[in-house]
């Protein structure tokens, strides 16, 4: 049964567009998607997030249909049509020219246009028959557009910025980030109520992101959009659905307040299971002192906590974040601070001039970062500087001792026949093999992994395993191409970090303006339309942008005048009192052994003199014992009290 619902009831929320009901995906024993539950109101737009591996793509699949769940199901308001943008696109798609290659999105009014070619040539040689058909179908398809469909294309088209001339041209020759445009063009001359998009902003440029960025904010659509940009998430999304070992979890909000909110439920929940561990911890010790008093009350009592344990719910243990990767980069094997000398550097294609007259300086430690429009030069010009183009014009030099490791965007640099293992051990050749499997766990290759072929692995895969081979060298200058596509958040994240501590230059390529933020010290802009195709800006503080805020403080939170001191005061007082009650919690118990000690030794001392006739001793030793049971009887009362203020105290 196709578990695709395409209504809902009229008992629904109405303006949920989507829902996932249990939604359940495996792959023979292996369960990717695990009770997927949550609901989609219309016009939202959803951030899909999670480690690599984590179901996104999966997800998504199963939204459109292509999938067919193992539980659970989809269902869609009554008249919901959903179209996707996938990650990657199919080569016959884009077989055509532009203009065809997005007037495909009207595949129902072609296949219309075409019976119509048929029996209108079946009318104009005598076919009666096809009369009728010709001009019912005609009217339909004048119903749905059919007059209007191609003007809208060229007019869509020219709105995504193609040219006339471009839309006559192969769309499989367009940029990286040009297909995305034109697919994303296709896919809303269908006009679809719910757009599916997969990693959109990959191989776009910063102009381009921040143009879906507008689209998307502007469209009164659905969207879904699986993302790895921060910078993206934050502009666009209300909601960030989170896919997490297997589950789901849905947060209003953009990707920073998601972040804030999540790390605020982690602190709570890891808080509250270790108060439940110690409160459990007590209670069996109070149940242990009880039973080991062994009197009646001692009994009841150790009953009685016995079965209040037993009513307890119990946490789980928070889940730990899925493994990621975790590694430095290796210490510059430089000490020289001229790193690099660039002086006029020129390069050209037939037709395009990318630079002219390109010059500029590197020391050590500073991270200059290339941007501009796709097309421009920009992995062309780290070729250069890393040998594997020539220039038409000018010179570079590497500083004295200087070494230099390079991060290529398309991997060409990984040798497909390999394995995880001995790609990186052919750079290391003199580590053992525990030295080379412990730097392929750093980043993210466990177990078996180390011995899958690099032919078989993913763009993340590939993606980490290039970073491994570049970063333990000890290179002096690190020369990145793109270094973050395809990888998750939380890897972006890490090689951050890995770059601010890292002691050596850094000349990169990106798009991810959160990186950018991150990291750049300078900037260096290639465009045509900057004097020689270049502009360069020393400590600059483009795109150095406030970092987006979480979600607003609720109005119901704000806090009166001499509010904090006096809520400071309070908890002061409070955990005086805690220290207080379990320092005499603890004296008492103490005084409870020791008392039942003595009670013991009077006990027995009172059997040994049972037959004396020193009655003296004999009325000395029961008071004694009198006295004693009544100090415990006031000794257990206490310690119940203390035990029930300290769990008040939680």
């Amino acid at each position: 049964m196709n578990r695709l619902q395409r209504e809902r009831s009229a008992n629904d929320e109405a303006m949920y567009v989507l829902t996932c009901d249990h939604l359940t995906y495996s792959v023979g024993a292996r369960e990717i998607l695990r009770d997927v539950t949550f609901s989609v109101n219309r016009g939202a737009k959803v951030g899909v997030i999670g480690v690599n591996g984590a179901g996104k793509t999966t997800l998504l699949n199963l939204l459109r249909g292509a999938l067919e769940p193992s539980d659970g199901g989809v269902f869609l308001r009554r008249g919901t049509e959903i179209g996707c943008l996938q990650q990657t696109a199919d080569d016959e798609l884009l077989a055509s020219s532009v203009y065809e290659t997005a007037l495909g999105g009207f595949s129902a009014l072609l296949d219309m246009e075409e019976r119509l070619r048929i029996l209108q040539e079946r009318v104009e040689n005598g076919d009666e028959s096809a009369i009728s058909p010709f001009t019912e179908l005609h009217e339909q398809f004048l119903r749905d557009g059919g007059n209007e469909f191609r003007a809208r294309t060229v007019s869509l088209l020219k709105r995504f910025g193609f040219s006339e001339e471009a839309m006559r041209g192969p769309a499989n020759l367009l940029s990286g980030g040009q297909k995305t445009k034109l697919l994303l063009a296709r896919l809303l001359l269908r006009e679809p109520d719910v757009l599916l998009l997969d990693e959109p902003t990959n191989h776009l440029d910063l102009q381009a992101i921040e143009w879906l960025e507008g689209f998307v904010k502007a469209s009164p659509k659905t969207f879904l959009i699986v993302s790895h940009d921060r910078a993206f998430l934050d502009a666009v999304a209300t909601d960030v659905l989170e896919l997490e070992h297997g589950k789901s979890r849905l947060f209003s909000g953009n990707y920073t307040a998601f972040r804030e909110k999540k790390r605020r439920e982690q602190e709570a929940a890891a808080r509250h299971y270790e108060q439940q561990q110690k409160e459990i911890r007590r209670i069996e010790e109070f149940i242990a002192n009880q039973r080991r008093w062994n009197r009646e009350r001692n009994i009841i009592a150790a009953e009685s906590r016995e079965k209040a344990l037993a009513r307890m719910v119990r946490l789980e243990r928070p889940k730990d974040a899925p493994r990621g990767i975790s590694f430095r980069v290796a210490e510059s094997s430089s000490s020289s601070e001229q790193v690099l000398s660039v002086r006029g550097l020129s390069k050209r294609f037939p037709g395009v001039r990318l630079f002219d007259g390109l010059s500029f300086e590197l020391r050590r430690g500073d991270r200059l970062f290339v941007v501009g429009p796709n097309g421009t030069g920009k992995s062309t010009l780290l070729k250069i500087l890393t040998g594997r183009e020539t220039a038409d014009g000018g010179t570079f030099e590497l500083g004295y001792n200087q070494s230099v490791g390079y991060y290529d965007q398309e991997q060409q640099l990984l040798d497909p026949e390999n394995t995880v293992l001995d790609e990186l051990w052919s750079v290391y050749a003199d580590r053992k093999l525990s030295e080379v499997r412990g730097m392929l766990a750093q980043f993210g290759f466990y177990g078996e992994d180390v011995f899958k072929p690099v032919a078989v692995l993913s763009g993340g895969e590939r993606a980490r395993l290039s970073i491994a081979k570049m970063v333990s060298c000890g290179v002096s200058l690190l020369v990145l191409d793109e270094p973050t596509n395809h990888l998750d958040i939380s890897s972006r994240e890490t090689l951050e970090d890995a770059l601010k501590q890292y002691d050596g230059t850094v000349l990169a390529v990106s798009h991810d303006r959160a990186f950018l933020r991150a990291l750049a010290t300078d900037l260096l802009e290639l465009d045509p339309a900057l004097p020689g195709g270049y502009r360069l800006t020393r400590g600059t503080d483009v795109l150095r942008s406030p970092a987006p805020t979480a979600e607003p403080a609720s109005p119901t939170d704000k806090v009166e005048p001499g509010a904090g001191r006096q809520s400071y005061e309070d908890a002061k007082r409070q955990k005086n009192r805690q220290r207080a009650a379990e320092a005499r919690f603890h004296a008492v118990e103490t005084e409870i052994e020791t008392a039942e000690r003595e009670l013991s030794d009077v006990r027995a001392e009172q059997e040994r003199q049972a037959a004396s006739p020193d009655y003296a001793l004999l009325g000395s030793l029961y008071e004694r014992a009198e006295a004693l049971e009544k100090a415990l009887d006031a000794l257990y009362a206490e310690y119940e009290e203390l035990d029930t203020e300290l769990h008040n105290f939680g």
